[in-house]
This record gives structure tokens, sequence and C-alpha cells, in this order.
């Protein structure tokens, strides 16, 4: 591969390899639990949930279970310094916890910083390249229900290169079955979009 290609969805699960997938998937179902398991405790409540204090409860809660299964594996680097949230793996690929929208959109307060970062890979030296990874779920508006597992690989905030989503299948070899997502036509949400706020937004 060299510096003017990206990764395929094949070759980015690979490096990361099952453990850290499965990891990943169980955090979004366990997220997706947790939340069900909140609205049962007050039911009252749940009418007046906001979208952004969902997305926010989602994020707490997929970070904290995929953060307690994957620290101190080899070659994992936890970055947990508010308001950044990253995950390390290898020299290769940097993940942050993003909902995912229709069109293959992520939330996020469109900064400086968080512009950079999701302007895809920093270039170092020939096979060193870094990318930047979106981990997260599909958000459905409608029924305001955390969805499928993605995870997405973009070249700017609003272009991604590719996106899948993943879930546990027992019939697969690996134990991992991933579906391509067919490309929609991307728009930046920029409903958040806050001039003087320089903070990147968890959700």
């Amino acid at each position: 591969m060299n510096s003017l290609e990206f990764p395929s969805a094949e070759q980015v699960l690979d490096r990361l390899g099952d453990d850290f997938i499965t990891a990943f998937i169980d955090a979004v179902d366990g997220a997706r639990a947790d939340y069900r398991e909140l609205k049962a405790w007050h039911p009252d409540w749940a009418p007046g949930y906001t979208s952004r204090f969902i997305a926010n409860f989602a994020h707490e809660r997929i970070w904290d279970r995929l953060t307690r299964q994957v620290r101190g594996r080899p070659g994992v680097e936890i970055r947990d310094e508010e308001p950044i949230r990253e995950i390390r793996t290898g020299t290769m690929f940097v993940t942050r916890v993003k909902r995912h929208h229709p069109g293959e959109r992520i939330s996020t307060y469109p900064t400086a910083g968080a512009l950079a970062y999701w302007a895809g890979r920093a270039i170092t030296l020939e096979g060193l390249e870094q990318h930047s990874l979106a981990a997260g779920y599909y958000w459905d508006r409608e029924t305001r229900e955390i969805g499928d597992a993605v995870l997405s690989l973009r070249e700017a905030l609003d272009r991604p290169v590719w996106g899948i989503t993943l879930e546990r299948s027992a019939s697969a070899p690996t134990g991992i079955a991933w579906t391509p997502i067919e490309p929609g036509l991307p728009e930046l949400d920029l409903s958040q979009f806050a001039t003087e706020d320089e903070e990147e937004d968890f959700a």
C-alpha cells in the first residue's frame, strides 16, 4: 500500500484484530442495553430526553465498555484527556467514538482540531501512515434508538472513504460479520456549531 492509498475495510479489520472488533461490537450492544435499562428505570423521564443527552449517554457507555476491554492489550494506547478521547491501535490507526447519521455524517463540532483530525491521515514515512477511524453506531432519528455498530474511514469530516456495519455472527469464520454501507449523499451537520467553543464534541 503506497502513501496515496487508503486501506480497505478488510485491511483495517485485519490490522485492528478480532479481539478489538469484538470488544467494540460488545460495547455498542452493551450501551444499547444500558439505555434500555435507563428508560425502564424511569419511563416517565424518557420522553424528555434530548437527542444530545442520548448521544452523550451512548458515548459514555460505549467508551467505558470498550476501554475496559482493550486497556492493557499490546499495541493499544488510550488517551482520555477531556475533551479528547481516542484509542491508538499500533502505529496506523486512531479511533474516536462517534454517532453516525444517514449519508455517513458524524456528529462533531467543526473546530480546527476536529477538522484536522478528520482530514483522514497524517503521512509520515512510507508504510507508516496514520488513519482516523470513527467507531460508533447508527442513530435513528425517528425511533431515537442506538442502532448497529458502525466503523468508518474518512478523508474529511464530511467525506467518508467507506463505512461498514458490524455484528457478531456464529456462521462467520471469525465470529464477526460486516456489511458495506451503501454510499449516501454526505452532509455536514452544523446544527451544533459553536464559534467560541474549541472543545471536541464527544457524541
